[in-house]
């Protein structure tokens, strides 16, 4: 979509705060960290543990580099630290001073931690982010007097998700969708004198796109409404509502059968024209 596109032309040569997209998109800032915690939410973006003026900035997976120019907004004890890990390269938890550790932990966009096992005991170590673990291993060798560690650095994988296309199939006339999230969206409908005027099938049985028209004192209003079998709502997933809301110029009725969660509670609360429904 195009402000993702724009979004991400911005974000090539420097980490974005909710202002700054703002202003380049020219909209609000509550439009903009909305469509930013949406681009998140789809692995486009990620945030920092870094904070500038209270807010993370968003950056590029693979990027992190580009954070580097924000040392200035860490405080002095994890500045000094961050400093210090990236001129040594690797940090021995046990050799640390207890700040430092606290510190190390704090730094996360900086401080990647590993466990090696050496002499049947476990230890932990922080390495800069940016190298690679070949590297550090051959640094952790040499902080253990050159004795070889008894296994490779196991480091804990996270998982990323991958950006994957929105993948929409609009239903042909003849061809209705099925389950039972979706017969409560009928009743729901039906219910309260809600018409359907469109539909779409974003994920089969789980969730829908549809334009409805609600009954009102100066006749029909038009709303954009994600359909959507969930158990937790994120943030993301309000934030992927109210842009398509906005993109189509409709407000947005979010219908589902779960919960928010409270950082979906938190953005909700900043955002206007779009409501919440149960089904």
């Amino acid at each position: 979509m195009e402000y993702r596109d724009k979004i991400l032309a911005l974000a090539q040569t420097s980490p974005l705060l909710p202002t700054s997209v703002a202003k380049a998109l020219a909209t609000n800032s509550i439009m903009a960290g909305a469509m930013l915690s949406e681009m998140c939410s789809k692995g486009l973006l990620k945030t920092s543990a870094l904070r500038v003026g209270g807010s993370p900035l968003y950056i590029i997976p693979g990027k992190e580099e580009q954070l580097l120019n924000y040392l200035q907004s860490l405080n002095e004890k994890d500045r000094r630290t961050v400093e210090k890990l990236q001129a040594e390269k690797i940090i021995r938890q046990t050799e640390a001073d207890p700040l430092t550790q606290v510190s190390l932990a704090q730094v996360k966009d900086f401080a990647k931690p590993l466990t090696v096992t050496y002499e049947n005991k476990q230890e932990t170590f922080w390495k800069w982010f940016s190298i690679e673990d070949k590297e550090a291993e051959e640094l952790i060798r040499m902080k253990l007097e050159g004795k070889p560690i008894a296994k490779k650095i196991e480091q804990p994988k996270i998982p990323v998700e991958q950006p994957k296309p929105i993948e929409q199939k609009t239903l042909a006339p003849a061809e209705k969708p099925t389950g039972d999230f979706w017969q409560q969206t009928q009743t729901f409908l039906t219910k309260n004198n809600i018409t359907l005027t469109e539909q779409t099938t974003i994920k089969k049985k789980l969730e829908f796109d549809l334009i409805i028209e609600l009954p009102s004192p100066v006749g029909k209003l038009s709303y954009y409404c994600k359909a959507r079998n969930k158990k937790k709502i994120t943030e993301g997933d309000i934030s992927a509502a109210y842009v398509q809301g906005q993109i189509k110029k409709l407000p947005v009725i979010y219908l589902t059968n779960g919960e928010l969660t409270k950082q979906a509670k938190e953005v909700l609360a900043q955002l206007k024209g779009i409501t919440i429904a149960k089904v």
